[in-house]
């Protein structure tokens, strides 16, 4: 695990002239970094749980389940975790994948977050945009710029220097679980955008720019939706059996590992998802590099799509045992698991999450068999 991260995340940045020319490099259970510590350039991490109460004077850039900053980052934080904490100021941008996002302090510049709840608590500073897709939110500080994208649950009760524009609600339904509540305590500069199903609540009298309210319209044409979902699970039915046919043993393979070794295939399925673009990225900046990058990110976007298909295998296997028909035709068994993976990622709110799960897991199992294949070597 440790190597491949290395690999993955560093070893691609010397084909390219560094901006700091110092970096540190830790993957531990507990990472901690004292108070009076100064980590010199950047900081990528691999661990349980990592705290700074310290200086890092570039980026800080890795994953864990937990990871909590009440010091102060001189660059970016690019991350991935269960929980994140932020006490402390981050001098550049924010950009996290999280569960939960809890921010008292100081965000320099712009926040990109995706994941179920974010909290920006009343002392916290937002100095550009936030940009989010979650669950829940709750925005108590001060966001300077603007604040988008897509919730279910939001309250304000902070400043936002410029405009709001949120989507709570993208179809027309008979009911709306989603809520939008803007506080007394709320400060508004610019427009307040949001296309829901419902009116929010809106206590504030300090909104001076305008209120429009976009309610979600009704599907034009069901029966282009309905073939093209038939489309996409008759394609996918006959590209999982020509893989069957092509890859039996290893797509058998990866299917016993996601039941055995489900818990374990998380970090790494996580690393290489949110990692493998940013190397890529990296990559595409050298002319020498192109041609590894093109290469890499095709071989990223086939096991997204493997990692579906593969789910859907599984998941068909599961029913006929359920159902103690395991003697069933194979093809029955992939059309059925097919169908139920495609309702499952259409579930609304929740559909997301186990897409994401089944990809997760796809690279955690493909990043385990090569690692299995190495040791046996």
């Amino acid at each position: 695990m440790r190597k491949f991260f290395y690999l993955l995340m560093f070893s691609l940045l010397f084909l390219i002239p560094s901006v700091s020319s110092a970096y540190v490099v830790k993957s531990d259970d507990f990472i901690y970094i004292a108070k009076d510590e100064i980590v010199e350039g950047n900081f990528y991490f691999s661990g349980k749980s990592i705290t700074v109460e310290g200086q890092i004077t570039g980026d800080f850039i890795g994953i864990a389940p937990n990871i909590q900053i009440n010091g102060k980052v001189d660059g970016d934080v690019i991350s991935g975790s269960q929980n994140l904490l932020i006490n402390g100021e981050i001098t550049g941008n924010l950009r996290a994948f999280s569960s939960v996002t809890n921010i008292n302090g100081v965000i320099g510049k712009n926040i990109n977050f995706f994941g179920e709840t974010i909290i920006l608590g009343k002392d916290s500073v937002v100095g550009q945009d936030l940009l989010m897709q979650t669950i829940n939110s709750e925005l108590n500080g001060k966001v300077n710029g603007n604040v988008h994208g897509g919730t279910y649950n939001i309250l304000i009760n902070g400043e936002v220097g410029k405009n709001i524009n949120l989507t709570l609600d993208h179809e027309k339904r008979k009911s709306y679980s989603t809520s939008m509540e803007i506080g007394a305590l709320a400060t508004i500069s610019g427009d307040l955008n949001y296309k829901a199903g419902k009116d929010a609540n809106i206590k504030s009298e300090n909104i001076k720019g305008e209120i429009n309210h976009k309610y979600p319209e009704k599907t034009k044409n069901k029966t282009n939706g309905i073939a093209k979902t038939l489309y996409l699970i008759l394609s996918s039915f006959l590209i999982a059996i020509l893989f069957n046919y092509l890859f039996k043993n290893k797509i058998e393979k990866i299917k016993k590992i996601i039941i055995e070794k489900n818990s374990s295939l998380t970090l790494p399925g996580v690393i290489i998802l949110l990692l493998t673009p940013i190397a890529v990225l990296i990559m595409a900046l050298t002319i020498i590099g192109i041609p590894i990058a093109v290469l890499t990110l095709i071989t990223w976007i086939f096991v997204l799509f493997l990692s579906r298909i593969v789910f859907a295998m599984l998941l068909g296997d599961y029913i006929f045992k359920t159902i103690k028909k395991e003697n069933a035709h194979q093809l029955l068994k992939i059309l059925s698991g097919i169908v139920f993976a495609f309702l499952l990622f259409a579930l609304p709110y929740v559909g997301w999450i186990f897409s994401l799960i089944t990809v997760i897991l796809g690279f955690g199992s493909i990043y385990s068999i090569i690692k299995n294949k190495k040791h046996a070597n």
